[in-house]
């Protein structure tokens, strides 16, 4: 009886804990993200456009010649703004990058809930929730490093997002918690087919180099 007793008690202790634990997530999980917008004009959505597109392009008689583009944080957030939903296939309602050094950037996209967590243990909470709050949109913010993978002789190579630090709004999380956390659309985001001709990325403070053409 006794024991009966103590596997009860150890089962109600497990459920208030995980019950804490997701009440603590949820405190910031719908707040801002702490990462300042970048102010960029339409110029730089222009100028970050024209750049890629002589780095993909061919030169006279279909050959690629070596050669490399700068993009700064407000030309690279300029295009990400206008292009990056049609890109990553997905709804995204906001991004913000912030380029540190070393290959180190600071990444936050606001997507819908039901995006974000869609196919994950936490699939079923979607499933209870109404719909006002499955739509609302939450911010994912992480800190990534960049690592551009190699590929086998005439193949696409892949920008692939290593996860150093990872928020849901405002609420810090571990950063493999991403594994379990986003769903299969979302994780889409940690690793980019590159287009031809794009060889190598590398970033910089405030600014992204990408050379091609090798």
């Amino acid at each position: 009886m006794r024991r009966l007793g103590c596997g009860c008690l150890s089962i109600i202790f497990l459920v208030a804990f995980l019950i804490g634990g997701v009440g603590w997530m949820a405190q910031g999980l719908f707040k801002v993200a702490e990462l300042q917008p970048v102010i960029f004009t339409p110029a730089d959505g222009v100028n970050a456009q024209q750049k890629i597109y002589e780095m993909v392009g061919r030169g006279p008689g279909g050959k690629r010649t070596p050669r490399s583009v700068a993009l700064s944080e407000q030309e690279l957030n300029a295009f990400l703004a206008r292009h990056l939903a049609e890109i990553a296939d997905m709804p995204v309602m906001g991004a913000i990058v912030h380029l540190r050094v070393n290959d180190v950037f600071d990444l936050a996209i606001r997507l819908p809930t039901r995006v974000l967590l869609a196919e994950t243990p936490l699939s079923s909470i979607l499933d209870l929730s109404p719909p006002r709050w499955v739509d609302r949109p939450v911010w994912l913010r992480l800190r990534a490093r960049t690592q551009v993978e190699p590929a086998p002789s005439g193949q696409r190579r892949f920008l692939r997002l290593d996860v150093e630090r990872l928020y849901l709004g405002r609420t810090r999380l571990p950063a493999v918690a991403h594994r379990l956390l986003l769903s299969p659309m979302a994780l889409k985001l940690l690793l980019w087919p590159l287009p031809a001709g794009i060889d190598d990325i590398r970033v910089e403070r405030q600014q992204v180099v990408i050379r091609g053409g090798g």
